[in-house]
């Protein structure tokens, strides 16, 4: 017992740790030694609407020595850190950098989705905000963006256009071309302007054509071949004039109102996520803004360093989640939540003939054929549906997905359990199923106090540090009042699921198929399969034919990547549950903490719009 108790409290020490090691690691990465100032703000546009952002400015940047901006831009779902990798990369080639959320993404105002466009989803503002700033050239202003970021900055080109000076001297697309989500073409309006363009053979929503039908005619690998790419690089000019191949990764220039302008096409073999992971297209932006701007501070473009802070993050990431195990397990020893634990030693049941083989087995694959089968069905019914209630999409899809499969589980398991669990003697108060009301009390209140710990963590770690804990698009972030409202909303959702999950995998399937660690690694891949199934169908299908194997609607095309994140949280959440009720008997303490972290998770990692209906974009 006394080994049990220890256990937990070394994990505690060693989750703080990880989590100091991650902030301390993270920031001095990104500062370069304190080389980087890293300024956290928020401000009112001139359309009215209050934009958050992070601006990085490296040594090199004086009021006497001003230096060329780049505007870094997520993507749809997505918040400003998702462009690190891009932001610190230029940062440290002497670049000025303003890395910045969209409208209803991240700490950004959220907006109705008729007033959504104003001011190109807030890029304009970042523009008019960098261009105010004294160290800045303001004859080098770039942006570059990812996905919707890519195409909200083609709006803010329309209006750099009405200036008479304009200020935007270079775009950068990541997985974005030349239109914007409302399906407007801007390629003619250029004009000098330098552009490159991530084009990936693979690419989730672009560069495929279409017949009127939505049919896709020329998949996203054979873009190079098209009068769409041609067209581009000659200028915009009929491609009747562009002589040979369109080749990938060649510069095309011209002289424009006396300036120097390029057309670029980069052609990695990733998806579209992939482009804000990935040290290929990353040393394409360093190889573009270098043709177009020159850095300050030159470096190859195979000189990258954020791999090393993205270790660093993940560290803290790590951490966090052992802070949760371990924390509600610590709490259980100080005497008000004492009586949440059980006072007999839980332990694995024992299997005592083929039939219960077969309904461990059984129930699994049933569960896990539901999980599969409910997600598709939602994703193309639900996908990008709010309400006034429910004002984010993500979370609405998932949380509908992870409330049916909740609902599910607890009708598999209540046939279980009158069919062979209550003829051989199985207790629902033995195992944990059935506690006393003040036991629940204390449960939920401790399942709250560990969850707000955590993300005392995190807000610790961005005030002092500037950082948070993530590894690519599963992210532990920050938050303003307004998303933790909206989280609730959400919650009962997840609670279905992971409180139900948590007592499926520890009351009635903690036992002695697969041993002692093997037990819970077939659980916790038992959650994650039909994931892996339907991602693994997705790409598969997409890298043989060039075409996403489940469709080519918005929802089915998302469908996979948003279950990225989703394949770790759910493995996480069986390991902590198993490990919260083997030192406690109690199933719904980790149930609890899992639902409310992760629905925080979601809902801070998303977009949000202040409008009832269906928003999809018209670009595919």
């Amino acid at each position: 017992m006394k080994q049990k108790k220890k256990l937990p409290r070394l994990m505690l020490c060693i989750a703080l740790a990880l989590c100091l090691i991650s902030m301390v690691g993270a920031s001095f990465i990104q500062t370069q030694g304190n080389q980087i100032r890293i300024k956290q703000l928020t401000w009112e546009t001139s359309a009215g609407h209050q934009i958050a952002a992070d601006l990085w400015i490296p040594a090199n940047a004086t009021e006497e020595t001003p230096a060329p901006a780049v505007i870094t831009i997520e993507g749809w779902y997505n918040n400003k850190e998702m462009q690190d990798l891009y932001t610190l990369e230029l940062a440290r080639r002497g670049y000025v950098v303003l890395t910045m959320d969209l409208h209803g993404h991240g700490n950004s105002e959220s907006l109705p989705s008729d007033e959504l466009y104003e001011g190109a989803v807030g890029v304009d503002g970042a523009v008019q905000l960098v261009a105010s700033l004294p160290y800045v050239d303001t004859s080098r202003i770039g942006i570059t963006g990812h996905s919707s970021g890519g195409t909200a900055a083609n709006m803010a080109v329309t209006i750099d256009n009405e200036r008479e000076e304009p200020l935007i001297a270079a775009l950068f697309q990541q997985a974005a071309d030349w239109q914007d989500d409302t399906g407007g073409d801007h390629s003619g309006e250029y004009g000098s302007r330098s552009v490159g363009i991530i084009a990936s053979e693979y690419d989730d929503f672009y560069f495929g054509t279409y017949d009127d039908e939505g049919n896709m005619i020329t998949t996203p690998r054979e873009f190079m071949e098209t009068e769409n790419a041609k067209k581009f690089l000659n200028f915009n000019d009929d491609v009747s004039t562009f002589e040979g191949e369109a080749q990938a990764g060649q510069y095309y220039e011209r002289t424009i109102d006396g300036k120097d302008a390029y057309r670029v096409i980069y052609r990695p073999t990733c998806i579209h996520p992939a482009v804000t992971f990935s040290t290929e297209c990353v040393s394409y932006a360093i190889d573009f803004f270098e043709q177009v701007f020159g850095a300050p501070s030159p470096l190859p473009s195979s000189d990258q360093i954020w791999p090393v802070k993205t270790a660093f993050n993940a560290v803290g990431l790590v951490g966090i989640f052992m802070f949760l195990a371990s924390f509600a397990v610590c709490m259980m020893d100080t005497g008000f939540f004492s009586s949440i634990r059980v006072k007999t030693e839980v332990k694995a049941a024992e299997i005592k003939d083929k039939t219960a083989v077969a309904w461990f087995f059984g129930l699994l694959v049933l569960s896990m054929l539901f999980s599969a089968v409910s997600y598709v069905y939602i994703m193309r019914n639900l996908y990008s549906t709010t309400t006034s209630v429910f004002p984010q999409t993500g979370p609405l899809c998932i949380g509908v997905w992870a409330a049916s499969c909740g609902v599910f589980t607890l009708l598999l398991t209540v046939v279980y359990y009158q069919v062979y669990g209550k003829k051989h003697q199985l207790s629902l108060r033995d195992i944990g199923v059935i506690l006393p009301v003040k036991q629940i009390g204390k449960t939920v209140l401790l399942s709250v106090i560990v969850v707000a710990c955590a993300f005392g963590i995190v807000f610790f770690a961005n005030y002092f540090f500037k950082t948070d804990f993530r590894l690519w698009v599963l992210a532990v972030k920050v938050f303003g009042s307004d998303k933790v409202l909206i989280a609730l909303r959400y919650l009962p959702f997840f609670l279905i699921y992971y409180v139900m999950n948590s007592v499926s995998v520890n009351c009635f399937n903690y036992n002695k198929i697969g041993g002692k660690f093997g037990n819970i690694i077939i659980l916790g891949l038992a959650n994650i399969l039909p994931c892996i199934v339907l991602v693994a169908a997705q790409y598969i299908g997409f890298y043989s034919s060039g075409v996403p194997f489940w469709g080519l609607s918005e929802g089915e095309r998302i469908l996979a990547i948003w279950l990225f994140p989703v394949i770790a949280m759910l493995f996480i959440a069986a390991v902590i549950s198993r490990f919260v009720y083997k030192r406690s008997g109690n199933p719904y303490l980790a149930g609890c903490v899992n639902a409310l972290f992760i629905v925080m998770i979601t809902c801070s990692n998303t977009f949000t719009s202040l409008s009832a209906g269906t928003l999809i974009a018209t670009t595919f």
